[in-house]
């Protein structure tokens, strides 16, 4: 099997290869990933062994793969043929046993049992109803939630990178909606579009402080926004991009 197209992370492979080879970093590499590893020994300091971690919509497999390598029982979950074409490719090419991939929609995540943590990335905006599936996660969801999203805000006073509606409620929360596809689109259409969601043609971002409180009313006691996601300019991505890009890390902690 050849290497298929990668469109995001770049994984270092077993014989040295790397999956997206112009690449400036390695999905390890990443800041955003060293800011993952510091809050995991925070919670974790011990052995990673015998800790499952789930990776909701894992696209390629990079961070499952990084997970893997601190030592986590690491599952990645991924419904694109494309991006699941990625995740074997990954697992044939390197030596982890504790890594897992498995195809499947993320609604059906109930089926995979329990898991001391969650990371879901890239995957909470893409959702219609995202009250309902972090309901399911946090059953699922041992003690700690990590959520990689785009999120909306009240104010109207800067205009972000994305075409949102005007703020209202979905599920009895506040956010705005993100339209994904247009509502004719095929399966197979749908299949294409591996930055898009899956089978909801508009998605609703939620309003970060309401994101915040749901995850405080699921059970997670110490919640917080990670800024250290945004390292090394955090100043900078605070001041000038924060608001105009909506993107942010939340977690929750049992």
């Amino acid at each position: 099997m050849s290497l298929p197209p990668f469109t995001a992370h770049n994984i270092r492979l077993d014989d040295g290869r790397r999956t997206i080879p112009d690449a400036p970093l390695l999905v390890e590499e990443w800041p955003g990933f060293h800011s993952l590893r510091r809050l995991l020994d925070l919670v974790f300091p011990a052995s990673k062994e015998n800790h499952r971690i789930a990776d909701l919509g894992c696209l390629e497999g990079g961070y499952s793969v990084g997970f893997a390598r601190m030592g986590f029982e690491a599952v990645g979950i991924e419904v694109r043929d494309a991006n699941f074409q990625c995740c074997t490719y990954v697992k044939e090419h390197v030596s982890l046993p504790n890594l897992q991939f498995v195809q499947d929609n993320v609604l059906n995540f109930s089926r995979y049992g329990r898991f001391d943590t969650v990371f879901c990335c890239g995957l909470l905006y893409h959702l219609d109803q995202p009250k309902a599936f972090l309901e399911q996660v946090a059953k699922q969801t041992k003690k700690l939630l990590i959520l990689d999203t785009h999120f909306s805000l009240e104010s109207d006073r800067v205009k972000p990178h994305y075409v949102l509606s005007p703020m209202t409620s979905n599920e009895s929360l506040k956010g705005r909606w993100y339209r994904e596809f247009q509502d004719n689109a095929s399966v197979d259409e749908r299949q294409g579009l591996r930055w898009a969601s899956f089978h909801n043609s508009q998605s609703f971002w939620l309003k970060r402080e309401d994101l915040l409180g749901l995850m405080y009313e699921l059970g997670f006691k110490t919640v917080f926004e990670q800024f250290d996601y945004h390292a090394p300019d955090i100043t900078k991505v605070l001041t000038e991009s924060y608001e105009y890009l909506l993107r942010g890390r939340f977690i929750g902690i049992r």
